[in-house]
């Protein structure tokens, strides 16, 4: 019954006749100087490992509330909100016996937000389509399309899949949409990154791949009349969601632990680099990473797209997406590096927390890792100007707050610095704003790509009509 609600709102949403409208929260008007708290304890919550897992709190009641015009939020509170979100979706749901991420209340859709269908012959059915209960992946497209990921010996490429819950879905039903549109508290996209499980044999044996990686199997599209069954491995996810005060999404993203080495990193606290990128420097001497061949320089990988290369050997430039070594150690303000400094360590120390009571469940989630978010301080923030991505001066939107070079190794291999680290040039780096911002006028809902694909469908008359996929 209520997989059949589901479907019935996502035809009423496709087809532009949903009367449901948007939760818009409720902002205070009054004033408050208190734009960024500091927190020194960032840990997981013991709840968080009892099943079900429940989902972090999101609404008038979360951290993200604003009281009495004071914004009393934590960075350590959008990284909790994280983890915790990352679990309650990847938590087997009793009622499906799927992940909670592939259950009754999310729908895989893909890059315009139309429903993946399957053929099926009823009688009841003239249509001949219902929704599909596979995992289906076509979609090899780089962020930004900037090229394929290949593992450091396989010729077959990543594939990406795209899912989205029912707040999300209430949201778009909305028409027209105007300025001052949100997407609901609770609204969530997800994308995840996914390789054919025989593209990791060369470096894990069955037994490992089931024990390291969480597996499924997925129905691949080989062409546009085609499709292969096949063993998946999940790689990465993003993790986007809506919470009180914050209709920009939190964007935050989790990748598997043998991806790539980190050139800027630490296996402790932060640590500040004031030198500059060395193309001569040997990133790791380590051969157990799925994207980064040992003892390669940072020069011999690749940080932009190797046009027609079927193998990849990247890394990971800044590790927590917490941006590091000059040329950004002398533009940006010391302000600003102070709470990269504590966004590091809280996430660092959040990650040893949680993996510590995964590792205790021996659960292969145990070897994922969460690779920072970035979001707004959104009190008294002017949506209507707009949002950017820019955090250096002079153009440097200062209400950024997180892992400001946020990117995920598995979907935004070469937007890192768009191939160039040391950017001696008007200097810039990139995160989830970079190409998720907005122009001023634009509703907040323009941050996300699929949205907008959808609208110029729905636009244009060409949604499709699935009033009868029950």
């Amino acid at each position: 019954m209520e997989r059949l609600k589901f479907v019935t709102t996502v035809a009423l949403t496709f087809i532009s006749l949903s009367s449901l409208t948007t939760y818009s929260t409720e902002k205070s008007t009054e004033k408050s100087t208190a734009q960024y708290a500091s927190q020194t304890n960032c840990r997981a919550q013991s709840d968080w490992f009892n099943s079900p897992v429940k989902p972090p709190k999101e609404g008038k009641d979360s951290p993200f509330a604003f009281i009495k015009g004071q914004d009393s939020s934590t960075n350590c509170d959008f990284h909790q909100w994280s983890w915790q979100k990352f679990l309650y979706l990847t938590q087997i749901d009793k009622n499906t016996n799927q992940l909670v991420m592939f259950g009754d209340d999310y729908l895989q859709v893909n890059n315009e937000m139309m429903p993946y269908f399957e053929p099926w012959n009823d009688l009841l059915n003239p249509t001949g389509f219902k929704l599909s209960s596979n995992l289906i992946l076509e979609d090899t497209t780089q962020a930004g399309s900037h090229g394929e990921l290949f593992t450091k010996y396989g010729n077959q490429p990543a594939y990406y899949s795209i899912h989205i819950n029912r707040e999300f879905i209430k949201s778009a039903a909305k028409t027209p949409i105007t300025s001052s549109d949100q997407f609901a508290v609770g609204s969530v996209e997800i994308k995840a990154a996914w390789l054919a499980t025989d593209q990791l044999r060369t470096l894990y044996s069955e037994q490992e791949i089931d024990a390291q990686f969480y597996t499924r199997q997925a129905l691949i599209k080989a062409d546009n009349k085609t499709m292969r069954s096949s063993k998946v491995a999940l790689i990465g996810m993003h993790v986007v969601g809506v919470v009180e005060n914050h209709p920009e999404f939190i964007w935050a993203t989790f990748e598997h632990q043998a991806s790539t080495p980190d050139y800027y990193g630490s296996m402790s606290t932060f640590k500040k680099v004031t030198t500059a990128y060395d193309v001569n420097k040997v990133v790791s001497d380590s051969d157990n990473f799925i994207f980064y061949r040992k003892n390669t320089t940072a020069g011999n990988a690749n940080l932009s797209y190797p046009q027609g290369e079927t193998t990849t050997n990247t890394f990971r430039l800044y590790q927590f997406g917490a941006p590091n070594g000059a040329p950004y150690t002398t533009v940006a303000t010391a302000t600003q590096q102070n709470q990269d400094a504590e966004n590091f360590n809280n996430i660092q120390q959040l990650n040893h927390s949680v993996q510590q009571a995964l590792a205790a469940q021996t659960s292969p989630w145990q070897h994922y890792f969460y690779a920072g978010s970035v979001w707004l301080s959104t009190l008294d923030y002017q949506f209507s100007n707009g949002i950017s991505g820019n955090i250096v001066p002079p153009n440097a939107n200062d209400k950024l707050r997180g892992s400001l070079a946020l990117a995920n190794i598995t979907m935004e291999t070469y937007t890192q610095t768009y191939g160039d680290p040391n950017q001696t040039a008007n200097y810039s780096i990139n995160n989830c704003f970079a190409c998720h911002g907005i122009t001023a006028g634009k509703s907040t809902m323009a941050v996300s790509h699929i949205f907008n694909n959808f609208e110029k469908l729905r636009s244009a008359n060409k949604q499709l009509n699935v009033q009868s996929a029950q």
